[in-house]
Formats: structure tokens, sequence, C-alpha cells
């Protein structure tokens, strides 16, 4: 359950950041627009891109945004996938995990070794093409990237934090969660249309917030969407703050907050 106030929700725009102070941040856990992923055309249009260079220019500003407010130290996780499509007539791979450890690096980023989440399939045998003659069939994509940053050197904390402390994981969980490939976690099906939903499931964000920060610590999504890791950083005892552009669902979360807290309605997104 989510205690009063550890949840704060921002109805507004990732690229400017609003209401987040500088170096106030932890870390950041989020899973972007895929850019080239016709899913997310519409948004991308009401930012006036319309191709990839231009899609990952308005992502660069939301990393440009999340150092900022990230306290020395802090890390960064982009849940993102690589995109498949066709434009003018040829079929590419449009290498979006590729671009964003480019610009978050520009930026001032430390890359650290990524994760590889290796998401089930109902169709193991599945491929791009036809028949079994070479040599024109193409290898399907099943993993996605958890791209990983820092915010400088390691952060500084004192020897014996308690909160630190009191955030331990075991050695079963640290053998687990530091290996570079997951598999075993089922994605989430991803609405289309007004309704658009990029929802990554709990154990994603879940993971990450125990790998990364400690009890205390504020964790930032600032594509909040459905909430998943606002309610996994509340439950783990972190305050989240989430951002949301599109205010219906801004709302909805707000809302969802309300009923988790158990608290009266306070009205409009804060």
């Amino acid at each position: 359950m989510t205690s009063p106030e550890s949840v704060r929700i921002i109805a507004g725009d990732a690229r400017r950041m609003p209401g987040v102070a500088r170096n106030s941040v932890a870390l950041v856990v989020t899973s972007p627009p895929y850019p080239m992923i016709p899913q997310w055309d519409a948004l991308f249009e009401s930012w006036g891109a319309t191709d990839f260079e231009a899609m990952h220019r308005e992502l660069d500003r939301v990393w440009a945004a999340c150092y900022r407010v990230l306290v020395p130290g802090g890390l960064l996780a982009v849940n993102i996938g690589d995109a498949l499509r066709s434009t003018s007539g040829e079929f590419r791979l449009w290498p979006n995990h590729a671009r964003v450890l480019s610009a978050a690096e520009k930026r001032g980023f430390r890359p650290l070794p990524y994760i590889l989440w290796k998401k089930p399939t109902n169709k193991p045998n599945a491929f791009l093409g036809s028949g079994f003659l070479p040599p024109n069939a193409y290898v399907t994509l099943d993993c996605e990237f958890i791209l990983l940053f820092r915010k400088g050197p390691l952060r500084r904390l004192a020897p014996k934090s308690p909160e630190r402390h009191a955030s331990r994981y075991r050695k079963e969980e640290r053998d687990l969660w530091f290996s570079q490939i997951w598999e075993g976690i089922r994605g989430i099906p991803q609405a289309s249309g007004n309704g658009r939903s990029g929802a990554f499931p709990p154990e994603i964000p879940r993971r990450l917030i125990r790998m990364f920060s400690i009890v205390g610590d504020t964790v930032l999504d600032p594509f909040a969407g459905t909430g998943t890791t606002l309610w996994e950083a509340s439950h783990l005892g972190r305050r989240a703050i989430g951002i949301e552009l599109d205010r219906v669902r801004a709302e909805a979360l707000e809302r969802e907050r309300t009923r988790r807290e158990g608290t009266p309605p306070t009205g409009s997104p804060r």
C-alpha cells in the first residue's frame, strides 16, 4: 500500500520536467514511446517529429532533463526496443537502443552494462520471411533493451546508512538480477489508438528499483503511463514522481493514487 504523499503525479511534458527540482531524484525508471513504432506516431507528430532522427531529438530533451534532476551518481534506466518498419519501400531495422545510448552519453551520462529482456513468445519458431531458402529471411526481434546510465561517478552514501542496509537484497536475487539476460518476464499487451499504452510488467521496475535505489529515495518516471513504476516504487518504500503528458491519463493516475492511499480526492493532478 502506498503511504500518504509517497506518490506525486504531474500532468506535464517530460521534455521540460515541470515541478522536479535539480539534483532531487536518485533513479529514473521509464519505458518511453518507441520511435518508428506506429502506435506512437501520433504522439511524435504532435511534437512535429515524423522521422527517426526527429523523433529521437525529442527524446533527447527528456534525457537532458533527467540528467538535470538526478543526484550526482544517480541512475537512469530506459526500457526500449528496436523497430522494424518499411519506409520508401525499404524494410529495415531502426536501432532505437543505439540512438538512445549515443544521445545519453553525449549529454554527460556514463553508460553501464545493459540488460537484454528476452520476452516470452507464443511463436518460438516465428521468423520474418518464408520457407527455408536463404538468403532473404530476417532474425526475429524477441529482446528489448534495458539501458543503464550513471550521472557522474559512484553515488556517495554513508558507510553505515540504515536506509542502505534496509534495502539489502539476497544472494539469489543478486545473482538473478545482475545477469545480463532476463528471461521469463511476460510483457503486457499494448493498447492502440487514443488509449495507447506502453505498459511494461511490474517485475521490470521492481527489480531495477531494488537494484539501484535505497529506501527513502525518489524514483522518477517521465512517461508515467499506467503508473507501473510509481506503484512499485511506493510499495518498496521509495517516493515516486510520475510525469504524464496526457491529461486524461494523468487524472486517472491521480484517482488511482487516491484510491491506493485511501485519502480524500484532492482535485486535479499536482
